[in-house]
């Protein structure tokens, strides 16, 4: 391995050659040099982090860089402007047409989906929606596994954040080939679910075009976590969302709905029916609120149609919903009186709502309100 990638960048590579030197260490910016045993376990430690970063590397890029982009099209046939979209699209820095920076792989990968874009299967805005997409979903999974790693590290091994990232490269590629099946496995299984809920949707009669989806959307978000991030470290705050964020993700899949985001300490929830969402919502304010170490949540939902693009949902629904959550007291569930209707239609008895009150809501109008609370629903059985 020739050098560290930092992000494919021409200009953003790291000579492995050379040992940087660490922030603090630069004479100019510290008036207290390392001594000569700083300086040997530094750079053991960077020998190590080169061996470690190159063997992962040889695993996971299957290849050496070999292409440019001017290659790619002179000796795959590969449009140029075609890779510059997908390198882009996935999030890495774009590089010049005569950067060597592809492999043999990427040359495939790449001109694989291309190839569909040339014979007109698929447009090119469609190309850069899914390479954005596969950007987006594998970058956060990556991190998430690295993190997950390090954490394991730190938790079950005792070992300094350091250690932990260099523990981390270490088992890497004996755990690759694990992982590769089971991010194959869970994206046919949720391509699965979401193909037979767009097959639904065929069936629907008297769809609305603007906003065809009949949904039900929440938001849940932890009470005063502004504050709460002051008093806390940064271990006990990653600690707290943590488990937000993981109790959450249960409640909603118990529940029969799935998450379509979590920013910090919200969280974005979708169901199918108006009885599941009020289910969800009930449940997240329940279990969240009395979870030791948690502040309470307060939740808002409504029911109505709305639409999906980029893994998202938009529509007035969605904004009513983010709304009523910003008004819900803290342990409560806010809904709005056509949402109520709906869930009392779909599941009569099951939930029960105080008598609202008129309320302006920004950017909406003035909506009538209403706290909902459980009356003859059964509480969602986690099975925790």
């Amino acid at each position: 391995m020739d050098d560290i990638e930092r992000g494919d960048a021409p200009g953003g590579r790291l000579p492995t050659g050379e040992l940087p030197l660490p922030v603090g260490a630069s004479p100019d910016l510290d008036q207290t040099p390392l001594d000569t045993q700083e300086i040997l376990d530094l750079n053991r430690r960077f020998a190590a982090v080169r061996r470690s970063v190159g063997t992962l590397e040889k695993v996971l890029l299957q290849g050496p860089r070999e292409y440019s982009r001017r290659d790619l099209a002179e000796q795959q046939d590969i449009p140029e402007r075609l890779t510059a979209v997908y390198w882009r699209s996935l999030g890495f820095t774009p590089v010049d047409e005569d950067t060597v920076v592809f492999t043999e792989e990427d040359a495939y990968s790449i001109g694989d989906l291309a190839a569909i874009v040339e014979d007109g299967t698929l447009s090119e805005r469609a190309f850069a929606s899914i390479t954005r997409g596969l950007g987006f979903h594998m970058g956060r999974l990556a991190m998430w596994i690295t993190e997950a790693l390090v954490d394991e590290g730190k938790n079950e091994e005792g070992l300094d954040d350091a250690e932990a990232r260099q523990r981390m490269l270490e088992v890497l590629p004996e755990l690759l080939e694990t992982f590769e099946s089971q991010v194959m496995f869970a994206f046919r299984r949720q391509l699965a679910a979401f193909a037979a809920r767009a097959g639904s949707e065929v069936l629907h009669r008297d769809t609305d075009e603007l906003f065809p989806l009949q949904r039900a959307v929440g938001f849940a978000d932890l009470v005063q976590f502004t504050r709460l991030a002051q008093d806390l470290s940064g271990a006990e705050l990653a600690d707290v969302v943590g488990r937000f964020e993981a109790l959450g993700r249960d409640i909603i899949s118990v529940g029969g709905g799935r998450v379509v985001k979590t920013v910090g300490d919200e969280i974005m929830f979708l169901a199918d029916t108006p009885e599941d969402g009020a289910q969800i919502a009930m449940s997240l304010a329940e279990v969240l609120s009395a979870e030791a170490g948690l502040p309470p949540v307060r939740v808002g939902m409504a029911w109505g149609s709305m639409f999906s693009r980029y893994g998202d949902v938009f529509g007035p629904k969605v904004n009513l919903a983010a709304r009523l959550e910003a008004v819900a007291r803290p342990g409560g569930v806010m809904v709005d009186e056509e949402t109520a209707a709906a869930i009392e239609r779909a599941l009569p008895g099951g939930f029960a709502v105080d008598e609202g009150q008129e309320v302006e809501l920004h950017g909406i109008g003035t909506v009538r309100v209403m706290e909902m609370r459980r009356d003859r629903s059964a509480p969602l059985d986690l099975g925790l």
